[in-house]
C-alpha cells in the first residue's frame, strides 16, 4: 500500500479530530472546476472552504505552493463573502497555519509570508474545536 500524501494524513488527523463536533465535511476531488478548496465543511448553518497545504522546509521556503486556479478561485469566492481559509501544517515545528482566502494573493504577489494565525498541532478535542472555530470565521467575525 502506497504512503498517504502528507495532505491527506492532514485531512484525516482534522477530520477525526472534529468528528465530535457534528461538523459535516466533504473532501472535494473536482477537476470539472479547477482550484476548488480540497474540504466544505458546514456546522450550525456556517459553510465554510478549506484548502490543505502542508510546508516542507525542504521544498518550500515561505509559503507552500498555490496553483493559479487556486488563487484566483479563492479571490472569487471570498470577494463575495465567502469563507475560505488555507490550513497549512508546518510538520517541522509542529504548529498550524492559517492564512484568510481574501488574503492569498496579495500576500503571494508582495512575497509577504505573514499567517492569520497559527496554533502548536492540536493534542486534544479542545486543540481540535479551537481549530474547527478558526475554520468558521472570516477575520471581519
Amino acid at each position: 500500500m502506497p504512503t498517504p500524501k502528507p495532505e491527506s494524513k492532514l485531512w484525516k488527523a482534522l477530520r477525526d479530530g472534529t468528528r465530535h463536533t457534528g461538523v459535516h465535511w466533504v473532501r472535494m476531488e473536482s477537476w470539472a472546476s479547477p482550484g476548488v478548496p480540497d474540504l466544505n465543511g458546514c456546522l450550525n448553518g456556517k459553510d465554510f472552504w478549506v484548502e490543505l497545504k502542508v510546508l516542507t522546509t525542504k521544498s518550500d521556503k515561505k509559503f507552500p505552493k498555490w496553483r493559479p486556479h487556486q488563487i484566483a478561485w479563492q479571490t472569487s469566492r471570498t470577494g463575495v463573502g465567502g469563507c475560505v481559509w488555507n490550513l497549512v501544517h508546518h510538520p517541522s515545528s509542529q504548529t498550524l497555519l492559517f492564512m484568510d482566502g481574501k488574503n492569498l494573493a496579495k500576500r503571494l504577489i508582495e512575497n509577504d509570508p505573514t499567517w492569520d494565525g497559527w496554533m502548536d498541532w492540536p493534542r486534544d478535542k479542545d486543540g481540535w474545536t479551537e481549530v474547527l472555530d478558526r475554520l468558521m470565521k472570516t477575520d471581519e467575525e
